[in-house]
């Protein structure tokens, strides 16, 4: 994947509709942010090196590293992402080029799925590069492990989400912007572009959400918000929308993803994680946000 995917996106966005003026497309265009995206493997856990970016299987961690827990019950390793693999495909070189994240959720076993609305997450970038295999804890229920997968990553191209509030003047100016542009535009991503990849993980870039752009949902977050809707959140809507611009996207966990079994918990969703963009700046992890989102 290389700038000639970023070309063609380009060409594509200029010559998609005469129904939106050539300004606008031109606009558009400068919109695309890179980010990276990511193919997946499924491979049994003791075949992966250690200390390779994976989803599933036991984690690789640094000596003396304290699992992460909720209310004294151990989170379930879910990912771990080496960013020295992730470089060469981060083009801004916004991300430090050591280390790895790792993802840990909850799970709320009455309903024996994750827990969405809680704080009961662990994000966590440790620079350690002196890893070792761990296994679970004592107190893993039997089916709290993934089977794993590996990771490779690539250059991928991303528009705003089209209820972000970078195209609000495109949909307010241009009648069905939807369908005249957007939808098409999805199309040709996802069928021309990168039509071999049938996930959604991403790091960086715009949101790319299920439902509406998920830098609205860690705004309501910051405002105790969060999945309440209704008449507070319309009230409201003002703030979030201001609030929504100072976020990022960090990354993208999708859990539908055949080659991993995170499902059993996670369904169709994907997990968001957001940051703020003065803490991406000066590369502060510590107050990641995060969302869930499912069709």
């Amino acid at each position: 994947m290389n700038n000639n995917k970023k070309e063609e996106l380009i060409t594509f966005i200029l010559n998609s509709t005469n129904e939106i003026s050539l300004s606008d497309r031109e606009k558009l265009t400068k919109l695309i942010r890179p980010a990276v995206g990511m193919k997946t493997q499924s491979i049994d856990d003791s075949k992966i090196e250690i200390g390779k970016s994976k989803i599933g299987g036991k984690p690789d961690l640094p000596k003396n590293f304290i699992w992460p827990t909720f209310e004294n019950k151990s989170l379930l390793f879910c990912a771990q992402y080496n960013l020295s693999e992730i470089q060469v495909f981060e083009e801004d070189n916004i991300l430090p080029n050591i280390g790895m994240f790792y993802i840990f959720l909850n799970i709320n076993e009455k309903w024996n799925q994750f827990s969405v609305l809680e704080e009961d997450y662990q994000f966590i970038y440790s620079e350690s590069d002196q890893l070792f295999r761990v296994d679970y804890p004592k107190d893993y229920g039997v089916n709290w492990s993934f089977k794993s997968a590996t990771i490779s990553y690539f250059k991928y191209y991303t528009l705003p989400h089209d209820e972000n509030y970078h195209l609000m003047t495109f949909n307010e100016k241009n009648k069905d912007f939807y369908f005249h542009f957007y939808q098409p535009f999805k199309e040709f991503m996802e069928e021309e572009l990168f039509s071999e990849v049938n996930n959604l993980h991403q790091i960086l870039g715009y949101d790319n959400s299920i439902q509406t752009s998920v830098v609205y949902d860690f705004a309501a977050k910051e405002l105790n918000l969060y999945a309440k809707g209704g008449s507070e959140y319309q009230k409201r809507w003002d703030e979030i929308l201001k609030l929504s611009k100072s976020y990022e996207l960090l990354l993208q966990l999708d859990c539908d993803d055949s080659n991993t079994d995170l499902r059993k918990f996670g369904g169709s969703g994907i997990f968001y994680f957001g940051i703020k963009r003065n803490d991406l700046r000066i590369k502060n992890f510590k107050n990641i946000c995060m969302s869930f989102q499912m069709t």
